[in-house]
């Protein structure tokens, strides 16, 4: 059953990584599909994503449920761009349904300490996630308080719920914390409007980019973190799609102001 058809879903950051997946998920479900990126050919720097892709290309992997496609390159934390990238996809569609606020990322897990925290490091991981979240949700909720309807899903980090270690990473914690609470803010907000907003907060998560940055650099590393899980195994990004599928779906609409965890039971610091 294609319970999006019809629909339209905007999906940042998405051009390879979990991103992408939700934005698979939602075309499988019959959405039309809008992705922006900074950079559209990101898959082609990880053989495994690449791999994922239709033929190599991105527009026939979204295109192949038959759904329609916009793709376009842009900055996340550029206001502008997003206003008119989603003016782009209103104009084309008419409709905007399904936000998935997924452009994000960074930090320095080894360094940034709360105590030791650079001022530049802090601003660029501040700009990347929360602000590129509050630009995003700027550009595309006056369009959905006009249709009186839409589902916003923002994306927050277990790190944002719980301490890791002697608190190092501080600069992603404390900014998907942020995003986090700005999405329980924004659902008392757009509530009214007959609009959803809720956040899931992935752990540890064996996409592409990770298993080939993070995994293979540090065996023992990785091991911690698994042992960190009380399923003992990393997450996927199909189990992230799963949760983003049902928060964009009509079996969520009762739903809102929730920060949902998906870490396979993560519930104690990591040292």
């Amino acid at each position: 059953m294609k319970d999006l058809e019809g629909k339209v879903a905007i999906v940042t950051g998405a051009a390879r990584g979990i991103g992408l997946d939700y934005a698979l998920r939602l075309a499988e479900r019959g959405a039309n599909i809008a992705i922006c990126d900074l950079n559209l050919q990101s898959a082609h720097e990880y053989d495994e994503e690449l791999n994922r892709l239709v033929d190599g290309d991105l527009e026939k992997t979204l295109r192949q449920w038959g759904t329609d496609v916009i793709l376009e390159q842009v900055d996340a934390t550029d206001r502008d761009s997003l206003r008119n990238f989603a003016d782009t996809v209103h104009q084309t569609w008419g409709r905007i349904d399904v936000l998935v606020c997924n452009a994000g990322g960074g930090g320095n897990f080894a360094a940034q300490r709360p105590s030791e925290i650079e001022e530049s490091a802090m601003h660029a991981t501040f700009e990347r996630n929360i602000f590129s979240t509050i630009h995003t949700v700027a550009a595309v909720a006056p369009y959905m308080k006009q249709q009186k309807s839409g589902k916003i899903i923002t994306i927050s980090s277990f790190t944002g719920t719980m301490v890791l270690g002697d608190g190092h990473g501080a600069d992603y914690a404390v900014a998907k914390g942020a995003v986090a609470h700005y999405t329980r803010c924004l659902a008392q907000d757009l509530g009214p409007a007959g609009i959803t907003a809720n956040a899931i907060a992935p752990g540890f998560i064996a996409s592409g980019q990770f298993k080939a940055r993070l995994g293979a650099a540090d065996p023992k590393r990785l091991e911690e973190w698994i042992n960190m899980s009380a399923l003992r195994r990393l997450g996927t990004p199909e189990d992230c799609a799963d949760l983003v599928e049902f928060l964009a779906g009509p079996k969520s609409d009762f739903i809102t102001g929730q920060v949902i965890c998906i870490d396979g039971g993560i519930t104690r610091s990591a040292h």
